[in-house]
């Protein structure tokens, strides 16, 4: 597996999101578990058209990103 390259600005907005969905999890009592599993872009705005495909059914919570 590759190593993931980070720059201070990529840290702190990761930093900042988990912050915020800490705040997210205790408000509504939903807790995400995952392992490997996120994506870092180097400006927010690359994933303007994101949206997430969840199944609560499977507890599966997927990001969709457009095609555009």
């Amino acid at each position: 597996m590759a190593a993931v390259v980070t720059t201070p600005q990529l840290e702190a907005n990761y930093d900042t999101f988990i912050a915020e969905l800490t705040a997210l999890t205790r408000k509504y009592g939903v807790a995400i578990q995952s392992v490997g599993g996120i994506y870092l872009a180097d400006d927010p705005g690359e994933f303007r058209n994101v949206s997430y495909v969840a199944d609560i059914t499977s507890g599966d919570l997927l990001p969709e990103f457009p095609t555009d």
